[in-house]
C-alpha cells in the first residue's frame, strides 16, 4: 500500500511539473509574442515636440543626399508613392550635410535649382549622373554646368543660386532639422511633423513607406 501510494504521489509530483512547465512555457510565449508586438509598433518615433510643418496635406519630409545610393534606390520609389498619394500629403525634400563638405555641395545644388524653378528637370537626373554615370560635382561650377546642360539656366546663375544667402540659410535650417528630427542616416521620413520613421524596424525602404501612409491616414483623420 504505501509503495502504491508512493507510486501515485511520484505521478502527482509530475504530472504537476508538467503543468506549471507548460503555464511558464506559455506565459513565456505571451511575453515573447508582446515584445515582438510592440518592437513592430516601434517603426517610428514620436518627437516630443512636434515641429512646424508646410503644405496644406499632411506634411511628408524626405531626409536624403544626391551622395547617398540607397537614396538614389529610393527616388523612384517615393517619386511614384507621392503621385499616388496626390492631395493627401506635401513632400517637403530635405537634402542634409551630416558636417561634409561634398555633401554640402550637393546640398546647395538642390536649393538653387529649387530657387531656379527647374527642380523637376534636375532632381531625378542628379541621382542618375552620380550614381549611374559616375559623376561627380566638386563644385557650384561642376553643378552649373551640368544643370546648364539639361535645363534652361545659365551657369552663371546657378553658382550665384549657391551662393546666395538664401542658400545658405536653407542649408542652416536643413542642419537644425536633422538635429531636432534626430535623423540617424539616410534616407529618413518624416511625418507630420511628429514622426522620424526606422527604415530597418519598418522593414526596408517599401516599409518605410507603408508606415508613412499609415501615420498620414492616421494624421488626416
Amino acid at each position: 500500500m504505501n509503495l502504491i501510494r508512493r507510486r501515485l504521489s511520484g505521478v502527482f509530483f509530475v504530472g504537476f511539473f508538467v503543468g506549471v512547465s507548460v503555464m511558464a512555457l506559455s506565459a513565456i510565449a505571451l511575453i515573447t509574442a508582446s515584445a515582438t508586438a510592440v518592437a513592430q509598433e516601434q517603426a517610428y518615433r514620436t518627437l516630443d515636440a512636434p515641429l512646424m510643418t508646410d503644405g496644406d496635406g499632411v506634411e511628408v519630409r524626405e531626409f536624403f543626399s544626391y551622395a547617398c545610393p540607397h537614396c538614389a534606390d529610393f527616388e523612384p520609389q517615393i517619386r511614384a508613392w507621392t503621385e499616388r498619394m496626390g492631395d493627401q500629403i506635401t513632400v517637403v525634400h530635405t537634402p542634409v550635410t551630416f558636417g561634409r563638405n561634398s555633401w554640402e555641395v550637393l546640398a546647395r545644388a538642390y536649393f538653387a535649382a529649387d530657387a531656379l524653378g527647374i527642380i523637376q528637370d534636375t532632381h531625378t537626373l542628379m541621382f542618375q549622373a552620380i550614381h549611374q554615370q559616375g559623376r561627380q560635382f566638386s563644385d557650384a561650377e561642376a553643378v552649373a554646368e551640368f544643370y546648364a546642360s539639361v535645363a534652361d539656366v545659365s551657369e552663371q546663375d546657378v553658382v550665384d543660386a549657391m551662393n546666395s544667402f538664401s542658400v545658405t540659410s536653407q542649408i542652416n535650417q536643413a542642419n537644425r532639422l536633422v538635429g531636432e528630427y534626430g535623423v540617424p542616416g539616410t534616407p529618413a521620413v518624416a511625418v507630420a511633423g511628429k514622426y522620424l520613421i526606422d527604415v530597418r524596424a519598418a522593414g526596408g525602404q517599401a516599409g518605410m513607406l507603408e508606415v508613412a501612409e499609415s501615420l498620414v491616414s492616421r494624421e488626416s483623420e
